[in-house]
């Protein structure tokens, strides 16, 4: 598989995607750095099989049909190192699956806190 890690996940973190002999590359390795999904995703298709990503937003502002990629959501409680390494063997075990134009989700959404109740 080929895959690309996108910039909410740190560099540091690319080489431990690559178990299973996977070639895998930082969006920072490949100059795309900044992009808008958009042009980072047609700029990997055809090139890439895998975005990695924490963009939550990513599969609902794109039309995922255009590109011949499948995408794996990373959803730690928050977006952090410490957060995302625990997820990183289930994250590779997906790439044997993962279906192009689908979004894989590994980890859990937010909770979101619960307000209290108001009295009025």
């Amino acid at each position: 598989m080929r895959v690309v890690i996108d910039e909410d996940t740190p560099a540091s973190l690319t080489p431990q995607f690559r178990a299973g002999g996977h070639t895998v590359n930082h969006v920072e390795d490949l100059g795309l750095k900044g992009k808008h999904n958009g042009v980072l995703l047609a700029a990997i298709s055809g090139s890439a099989d895998i975005l990695v990503t924490g963009d939550t937003n990513l599969g609902h502002q794109q039309n995922l049909k255009k590109f011949g990629l499948a995408i794996i959501l990373v959803r730690p409680p928050r977006l952090v190192i410490e957060q995302i390494i625990p997820l990183i063997p289930e994250v590779v075990a997906a790439f044997a699956t993962a279906k192009r134009h689908a979004v894989v989700t590994i980890g859990q959404p937010k909770v979101p806190r619960s307000r209290p109740k108001s009295d009025t």
